[in-house]
């Protein structure tokens, strides 16, 4: 073995664990001698044929950088989301980032104005961009997180949660398989109609404002009780339609058609119950900013939300049953 050779292999041991140094040095070292071999007795094209030294460092270069191939050796991933996780993780995106976006704004509205002493224009401007930048920025590297996470406790080898199939088979082509995404998104909705289902009981130092009504619910307590029942068995009614979702994934017209009556109904509810009551926030924190016109641009501002989260919603809906449809035709 030259001193060439053994520079390069020294290269790529001291970037390996200890464990693996020696068997994997024999490897290199041998792959290197046949690779040198064959370049030195390889049919010529009339041409002389290579000495010694030049064979090895035209076998060297083909090998390529040290230090990428003692990557793959040890099986690092050079990277913070893998080609195999990197669909679901942006498609989870394209659709949450919207949603968090518009509630953080009608959030971060809603009390600056009822906290501010006096409400200006600049000053609910800035509050909702800070408050929307700062939401987004956190489910951007909260999802982010969880996807890294998961994808490194993965072992190397074994399936990534987030991999379509472990083996593609051309029958696909005529029967294709269930997109596995359609489970992720199910799975995030799940989640989401938790957290809306538990906005009646989050208590106002949540947000950093419990002294205006005593660390009390965000929401009104003096709405009938009915309401909140209907509230949350309408959110009942789309996570069962979440659920169908995850345990039959592939795509249905019926069950389609059935998320899009129930989440219109919800948003119809929903702007019901806040055009019929003085007030869903607790009437405490609205009184705080002690104008009318407030009160009803807050009013305005929850009834826009809800219909531009179900119009959001809906439209990526149809936009994933158009694909999965084109998908198995």
């Amino acid at each position: 073995m030259s001193t060439l050779t053994e520079r390069y292999i020294a290269e790529v041991i001291r970037r390996l664990p200890d464990g693996q140094s020696d068997d994997i040095s024999s490897e290199i070292a041998a792959i290197i001698d046949d690779m040198v071999a064959a370049e030195l007795h390889s049919p010529g094209d009339g041409t002389a044929a290579p000495d010694p030294d030049s064979a090895e460092r035209a076998v060297l270069g083909r090998l390529g950088d040290p230090a990428a191939l003692a990557r793959r050796y040890s099986g690092a991933r050079p990277y913070l989301i893998g080609p195999e996780a990197y669909p679901v993780w942006a498609r989870v995106l394209r659709w949450l980032l919207p949603i968090v976006g518009v509630l953080a704004a009608l959030a971060s509205g809603i009390i600056y104005v009822a906290t501010a002493p006096q409400a200006e224009l600049g000053g609910l401007i800035g509050e909702v961009v800070s408050g929307t930048l700062s939401a987004l920025l956190w489910v951007f590297a909260a999802w982010t997180l969880i996807v890294t996470i998961v994808e490194r406790s993965t072992p190397v080898g074994a399936r990534s949660p987030f991999a379509k199939s472990t083996i593609w088979d051309p029958s696909e082509l005529d029967h294709p398989r269930v997109r596995p995404d359609t489970r992720i998104d199910a799975i995030v909705s799940l989640n989401l109609l938790a957290l809306l289902a538990a906005v009646p009981f989050v208590p106002s130092t949540f947000l950093y404002i419990g002294h205006l009504n005593g660390g009390e619910p965000l929401v009104n307590p003096d709405i009938p009780t009915v309401w909140l029942a209907g509230y949350l068995l309408l959110i009942g009614a789309l996570a069962l339609v979440q659920v169908w979702r995850l345990a039959r994934p592939a795509s249905s017209r019926w069950r389609v058609a059935i998320e899009v009556v129930t989440d219109v109904v919800f948003g119809a509810f929903l702007t019901v119950l806040v055009l019929s009551q003085d007030s869903v926030i607790h009437p405490d924190i609205v009184s705080a900013g002690q104008d009318d016109l407030s009160t009803t641009a807050i009013r305005w501002s929850v009834i826009a939300t809800i219909w531009v989260i179900v119009i959001w919603d809906q439209t990526e809906t149809l936009r994933a049953h158009r694909r999965n449809t084109a998908t198995a035709l």
